[in-house]
């Protein structure tokens, strides 16, 4: 593809009045890098634009964006010619003078090698000759490891011939943009792969930009969690994983006797189907209010405090932890849930109907509380004497911890 220096201008935004003055453009630079910025018929699109142009439409705010490489829009947001860039993982070099923001998407990388033996030996063994994208987030990722990069070139397309010429012999790609890059390769070869991680992909936002709309990236991030896409599907490995995970946690502290003893005492209290819906409604209503009776209540709990440091022991792999009794109401939790009854939930649904012992795996869906990606998992809890249902447990599990990356 010819060199692009493309200026795309996309002016959004909806004066309140006839003639108003509209706002400064929002200048983003980005980099050609498909599914996630591509280029069709002269027209900017991709998985990350899409998200951009909801975000600043429910915003109303015009911005524009300038197509160059990820080297230069970095250099032009640290210069203050750009007020931010995107897709990027996180980098610690950039945070010096941008912040990044709440994740619009996120990538799956993998190492590819055309010999599968490759993919086992330590990555820092330096006979391993390593590709990867010019100023890529995969480069800057495996460069701040301290592992040399042999070849540096502008596509991953290029990436995967010198993979086939031998000038290579494994790479860094996400799955997505690999999948992209074979479509544009005459010859595709046969790649085996190894799982690295799950690396969340945002806006770097420059300080300066930020200092002068200081109310600006708050409002930016309340719109991402309607806007990002809102689920991916785990593979069977990953639920696997997931499902081994959760097993061995449960075993740890998910039968303790203060999660199991706030079980039998909501079965105890019996409450009325009307009761339910009359308190479900009370904690919608607190959690706008600065009194929350019924909240503090639940959260002082043993089993709540429980939880709290369950939560607080593997941080951040849990995002969120929660115990509902057998009717769906809340009798545990780490942190305050969007409502009390959960019996109308997809996760205590599928788990309530599940043999003890079993799990129940989610999609991957933006979570907007945390600012991060996450698969609710949950599963029922029985009495281990008698093997009656009490309840279900959900675990909100932060996908970026529990898939992180296996470099020290």
């Amino acid at each position: 593809m010819p060199r692009l220096r493309l200026l795309v201008l996309l002016l959004l935004g909806v004066a309140s009045k006839a003639g108003a003055q509209l706002p400064e453009p929002v200048r983003l630079d980005t980099s050609f890098e498909e599914p996630y910025q591509l280029v069709v018929d002269g027209e900017l699109g991709g998985l990350s634009v899409k998200v951009l142009e909801c975000i600043f439409g429910h915003l109303q705010r015009p911005y524009q964006i300038q197509l160059t490489s990820l080297q230069r829009a970095r250099l032009n947001v640290s210069r203050e010619i750009a007020d931010g860039f995107f897709s990027s993982a996180p980098n610690r070099q950039v945070d010096g003078y941008a912040v990044l923001s709440a994740p619009l998407l996120i990538e799956k990388w993998y190492w590819y090698a055309l010999d599968p033996s490759l993919l086992n030996r330590p990555i820092w063994d330096k006979q391993l000759r390593i590709g990867s994208v010019l100023g890529s987030n995969s480069m800057s990722w495996i460069e701040s490891r301290g592992i040399a990069v042999e070849q540096k070139v502008p596509r991953l397309e290029q990436l995967v011939e010198l993979l086939q010429r031998g000038r290579i012999n494994m790479l860094l790609a996400d799955a997505n943009a690999m999948g992209s890059a074979l479509e544009l390769v005459r010859n595709k070869p046969v790649l085996h792969q190894r799982f690295v991680r799950y690396s969340p992909l945002g806006v770097y936002f420059s300080r300066p930009f930020l200092q002068k709309h200081p109310d600006f990236l708050e409002a930016f991030n309340r719109q991402v969690e309607s806007c990002a896409p809102p689920s991916t599907a785990l593979s069977q490995a990953e639920q696997d994983y997931l499902r081994q995970l959760v097993s061995q946690h449960l075993r740890r502290w998910g039968q303790h006797a203060d999660l199991l003893e706030a079980l039998r005492k909501a079965r105890q209290a019996g409450n009325s189907a009307e009761r339910i819906q009359e308190l479900d409604r009370q904690w919608r209503q607190e959690r706008t209010l600065e009194e929350k009776p019924l909240i503090r209540h639940t959260l002082n709990l043993p089993g709540s405090q429980l939880l709290v440091g369950v939560a607080r022991q593997y941080a951040p792999l849990f995002n969120e932890l929660f115990v509902s009794d057998g009717s769906g109401q809340l009798v545990a939790l780490s942190e305050i849930t969007s409502d009390y009854w959960q019996a109308d939930e997809v996760d205590f649904q599928r788990a309530v109907v599940l043999p003890a012992g079993e799990v129940h795996i989610g999609a991957i869906e933006y979570d907007g509380s945390t600012q991060s990606f996450q698969s609710k998992v949950s599963a029922p809890i029985h009495d281990a004497k008698s093997g009656t249902l009490l309840g279900v447990i959900s675990l909100g599990i932060n996908i970026e911890t529990a898939f992180g990356d296996n470099l020290p």
